[in-house]
């Protein structure tokens, strides 16, 4: 039995909306992007846990305080005499404690921009500063110079010094507890210390990685930590001292985590240097969906009351995402309903389409063929019933690819058609076979046919491809022929007039980054 002929399958041009899961579709309601030009790159967000959740980001020698209502800036602190670390609100929301890069520690009264308290011990940059989240008094830092040191507001010194880190120190948190507060801090010295103020040596536990710590996540419930180190986090039991489970899905070192409640349950965001935001599900640690960012990301923060996903980038790029929320929320609701629909192959205006049943032929062909018993072979033959072919895949079969042309640029041929078909004979190396031997009067069909279509982004590619191939088969032939100078002389001003909306467009970006960056 001959082998059924195959049509050949029309060219797959830029895909529809695929269907959205649902936790898909909750992070892609963060939507009204705004991108924000700061001075330098953007080291730290954090967002205040009072309510209206105004946030902090922290950016060359300024802290700014972002109102969550109008997303622009309501304070900025310019007391710092270096580059400023890890601006952190109190959960009372009213005081803000901050380090730079002399070893400074300065606590700030939101309300006045007064400074409340100074403290200089650390004798080289403070990396982390973070306020406890059960008690107004208590705070943390940790500093380039190997020490974890914990601060009342009242003393003029620290009260607790943790000694046990051989290299920087970049990250440290509170575990939240009810009792006396738990510290974990990670170095470039590639371990993870647990301390407790209560204890005379202050380390209780150390969890060794191959590299250096450039970011903590302790958990709710304070049993789990996630470590990042390097391209990878690691997800530790502290009560077993043992990882859970390794985390693999960046390709550069993770810089920032944050944890948030979302309406399917809790997430833990990841940030990295690759510029990609991963969401996991905690229950199965799965990536349930990634962001793509223009740079390198170094600090990632939502909002508690899950409405602002806010991501600073290097070079000074600060993104603001806001969950859409009233007539926003149900248009885009519509909207994925429209791609769900249309992934299923169902037609959104009349609702037509779908899986479609086997036909009653098929139906007919099959009925009797039942099983007759153990060791019976049933053999079902049914006959190629695919599409007939057309006129110029007959020629392509054959070898006539100067006929298969000419057959797809008569007039009432799909554009999508003809691509096919020039994507067909490029793959076979053929396109100069298909050109050859044309005076010009078979020359004008593919000529007009380029011209036409060469500003469409879709089909520029081959269509360059034809046209320069063109060029060099036929330019001895320029002054010969009017129809053919003319059509040359329509390409060439399609193409002149493509350039300079090019350089148009790069002369409006240009200016518009002079200005956000002035802004």
């Amino acid at each position: 039995m001959a082998t059924p002929v195959v049509r050949i399958q029309p060219t797959k041009l830029p895909a529809l909306p695929a269907s959205t899961t649902p936790e898909q579709r909750y992070w892609l309601s963060f939507r009204s992007p705004l991108l924000i030009h700061e001075h330098a790159s953007v080291s730290s967000i954090h967002f205040s846990p009072l309510a209206p959740h105004d946030f902090a980001i922290t950016s060359s020698t300024l802290v700014k305080l972002f109102s969550s209502k109008t997303r622009s800036v309501s304070k900025t602190i310019s007391r710092f005499k270096d580059i400023a670390y890890s601006g952190n609100v109190r959960f009372d929301g009213k005081i803000l404690v901050a380090g730079d890069a002399t070893g400074l520690i300065q606590v700030f009264n939101l309300s006045s921009r007064a400074i409340l308290k100074t403290w200089s011990e650390h004798k080289q940059p403070v990396q982390v500063t973070k306020f406890s989240p059960s008690n107004l008094t208590t705070l943390l830092s940790a500093s380039d110079d190997t020490t974890v040191r914990l601060w009342d507001l009242p003393s003029g010194k620290s009260t607790s010094t943790f000694l046990g880190h051989s290299d920087y120190v970049r990250s440290a948190a509170f575990l939240p507890t009810n009792s006396t507060p738990l510290i974990v801090s990670g170095s470039y010295d590639g371990t993870a210390r647990l301390w407790d103020p209560r204890q005379a040596s202050g380390s209780v536990m150390t969890l060794s990685h191959p590299s250096a710590i450039d970011a903590l996540l302790p958990m709710p419930g304070a049993t789990t930590v996630l470590v990042g180190s390097g391209p990878v986090v690691q997800v530790w039991d502290i009560v077993a001292a043992k990882p859970l489970t390794v985390l693999q899905n960046h390709q550069k070192t993770v810089t920032s985590m944050a944890v948030s409640s979302s309406s399917a349950g809790r997430r833990v965001l990841t940030a990295g240097l690759d510029g990609h935001v991963k969401i996991y599900d905690p229950t199965s640690w799965k990536v349930v969906h990634g962001i793509k960012y223009p740079a390198p990301v170094l600090s990632v923060g939502v909002s508690p009351d899950e409405k602002h996903l806010a991501v600073g980038m290097v070079g000074g790029l600060l993104s603001i995402r806001t969950r859409s929320s009233g007539k926003d929320k149900a248009k885009v609701t519509d909207q994925d309903k429209i791609f769900d629909m249309i992934a299923a192959g169902i037609d959104p205006i009349t609702g037509r389409g779908g899986k479609k049943e086997k036909s009653s032929a098929l139906k007919r062909r099959l009925k009797g063929i039942d099983y007759k018993g153990e060791g019976t072979d049933i053999v079902a033959e049914l006959g190629y019933r695919g599409k007939k072919e057309r006129s110029w895949e007959k020629t392509l079969r054959k070898g006539r690819y100067a006929d298969a042309l000419d057959a797809v640029l008569v007039p009432d041929t799909l554009p999508l058609t003809t691509f096919t078909l020039l994507n067909e004979l490029r793959y076979r190396n053929a396109t100069r076979t298909a050109l050859a031997n044309r005076d010009e009067i078979t020359l004008q069909p593919i000529l007009k046919w380029l011209v036409k279509y060469i500003t469409d982004p879709r089909y520029v590619e081959v269509i360059v491809d034809v046209a320069l191939l063109i060029l060099d088969m036929y330019s001895h032939a320029l002054g010969q022929s009017p129809e053919f100078d003319g059509l040359i002389k329509k390409l060439h001003d399609r193409v002149s007039s493509e350039v300079e909306n090019s350089k148009m467009a790069c002369q409006t970006k240009g200016m518009l980054g002079m200005l956000l960056a002035a802004s």
